[in-house]
């Protein structure tokens, strides 16, 4: 049986920022990933980050991107019940093994909503599935929040991306509206050395890290 992975992200390019290795490298392992882009794009990049969003996943060869489209930064005015509902909806209607999404203490403060909304819609139910979690760092929001350890993200899964690094940097040129220049954290050179400190964590030359919320040994 094909295993499926949602990869639910506030918006468009955290979804590669935060775990475009891993996506490529489940996929490479027979994954099939749905990627859910919670809140629409900037404004000023509205009208077209849509069809970015689509060619950064096609890239990794993520067949299916959801576009939720509640207001951008706007999430924590939408009642929590809202979101959480139209997640439930997509959890019945594809099942996933695990779930990546937004660190729980990131600046963002949608990337906060979009964690909570996860949350609880993928609550331990008798008679569901049970579904594991996963958050992953999204560069420009994870390291700038309050460095408290109620805050801070605690990176304690790493996925060896060495093999997709590039996958994920080619992704992300779909997305150079959203890149900035270095030593902006959100540059192609920030988001490679990211991947190279994660990597020497774990003795490897490239990595994406995560913090578990919930693992599942079925």
């Amino acid at each position: 049986m094909t295993k499926r992975a949602l990869v639910i992200a506030s918006h468009p390019d955290d979804e590669i920022l935060g775990s475009g290795g891993t996506i490529k490298k489940l996929i490479n392992d027979g994954f099939e990933i749905v990627t859910v882009i919670v809140a629409k794009g900037r404004k000023e990049e509205e009208h077209h980050i849509q069809k970015f969003t689509s060619l950064a996943n096609s890239h990794l060869g993520v067949g299916k991107v959801i576009f939720m489209q509640f207001p951008n930064l706007k999430l924590n005015t939408v009642p929590l019940h809202e979101i959480t509902k139209e997640i439930e909806k997509l959890l019945d209607m594809y099942t996933p093994d695990i779930i990546f999404t937004h660190h729980y203490g990131d600046l963002n403060q949608d990337h906060q909503v979009t964690f909570q909304a996860v949350m609880t819609a993928a609550r331990p139910l008798p008679g569901k599935k049970p579904i594991e979690i996963l958050c992953f760092e999204t560069v420009s929001s994870s390291e700038w929040t309050q460095n408290t350890q109620d805050k801070l993200f605690k990176p304690t899964y790493f996925v060896d991306i060495s093999d997709t690094i590039n996958d994920k940097l080619e992704a992300l040129r779909h997305y150079d509206v959203e890149m900035r220049t270095f030593p902006h954290p959100r540059s192609y050179e920030g988001v490679q050395y990211l991947a190279r400190v994660r990597g020497m964590t774990v003795g490897v030359e490239y990595a994406e890290a995560f913090e578990i919320i919930r693992r599942v040994w079925k």
